[in-house]
């Protein structure tokens, strides 16, 4: 990614958009409670941005821009940005990594020159998020996996059946982060049209309490729920984890206007330990939600409790005329809340490079 000013840092940051539907122009705010209108891209935070889009690239043909001669530079500085996230005086890198024919990314963020923690993630700890990519031939992305050397999580390194007749496996990143493969049956007809074995994208994030999490975004963010099930103690599912004596409970939720659907799981009968990180920790991640009326929808998701990590507590104005905040839902899984505003955050210079 070509050195950028503020203006086109956030705009990569806030507009790389897979899975939701446009604003229309002048279409800013939707009345005092705010609402969402669709979801942004997934963000993983990580040590090296370089390493780990060469991940994505050479073990599932992603497509990511051509590194340059000594390595990606970071980005002018944002104070606007970093007073979103509450990290003064940080440096920060980003760039995704896209399914061919697709809209649908990942974008991998490094941040710098704050203090930070690396978090050993499990896939059953509340807030720790698992990719989930889906794959026409999970036997090909397997193999094609293995020979790259990538750790296997599900135990057996075998992939496992489920009752639908999907098929999956767990495996880490160069990051140690989770991420399954999954051949849905039937396979849809994106499958077919998509011209890598990968086609779509779906995150799976492990839930502290399923009943408050889906309080959050079903009455809280408006999102859609399905399939909320008692706990199971899942034959398939405690192969795919390794989890052999836990039970678990799921369900799914939708944003409006968004296709992306969010997974939750919550697992009992096994030790579990909520994720506690900042945004620059090695670990963390986040979802980007559009809105109509950020100011409302933020001071909505405060009186629900949820922790508004931005200076102040609100949501922050971001040059060019953008207005978002960083929040932290029930589990720790962090939103970023973002919609246009008139000329809230009109474009200033941009500073010197960062080295």
């Amino acid at each position: 990614m070509k050195r950028a000013a503020p203006v086109a840092l956030v705009a990569a940051v806030l507009f790389a958009l897979p899975s939701s539907r446009p604003i229309a122009a002048g279409q800013t705010a939707a009345g005092p409670a705010g609402a969402v209108v669709g979801t942004g891209i997934f963000t993983a935070f990580v040590a090296n941005m370089d390493r780990s889009l060469g991940f994505f690239h050479d073990v599932f043909e992603m497509e990511v821009p051509a590194l340059p001669a000594g390595g990606r530079p970071y980005n002018n500085p944002n104070p606007r940005l970093f007073a979103m996230f509450d990290i003064p005086n940080a440096k920060e890198r980003h760039q995704s990594a896209r399914i061919v024919g697709t809209r649908a990314s990942v974008e991998l963020m490094e941040i710098q020159n704050v203090e930070f923690k690396t978090v050993t993630l499990r896939v059953q700890d509340p807030g720790v998020a698992t990719l989930v990519l889906l794959v026409r031939d999970l036997d090909a992305a397997l193999a094609r996996t293995k020979q790259a050397g990538v750790p296997i999580a599900t135990p057996g390194g075998a992939p496992v059946s489920f009752a639908d007749g999907s098929r999956a496996i767990l495996i880490k990143d160069i990051d140690n982060r989770f991420i399954e493969l999954r051949q849905p049956a039937p396979l849809p007809e994106a499958a077919a049209a998509s011209p890598n074995n990968i086609f779509d994208i779906r995150l799976s994030i492990a839930v502290n309490d399923m009943t408050r999490t889906l309080q959050v975004y079903r009455d809280v963010l408006g999102f859609t729920v399905e399939g909320d099930a008692p706990f199971a103690a899942d034959k398939p599912t405690r192969a795919l984890t390794g989890l052999a004596k836990a039970e678990f409970r799921r369900a799914r939720v939708q944003a409006p206007g968004s296709q992306l659907w969010i997974e939750f799981v919550e697992y009992k009968g096994v030790d579990r330990a909520p994720l506690h990180v900042r945004i620059q920790d090695r670990g963390a991640a986040r979802l980007q939600i559009r809105a109509q009326n950020v100011d409302g929808l933020v001071a909505r998701m405060k009186e629900a409790g949820l922790t508004v990590v931005s200076e102040g507590g609100v949501a922050v104005p971001i040059p060019p005329n953008l207005k978002g905040a960083l929040v932290a839902d029930p589990n720790n899984f962090f939103l970023t809340p973002f919609a246009p505003c008139d000329n809230c955050a009109p474009t200033r210079p941009a500073p010197a490079p960062q080295p």
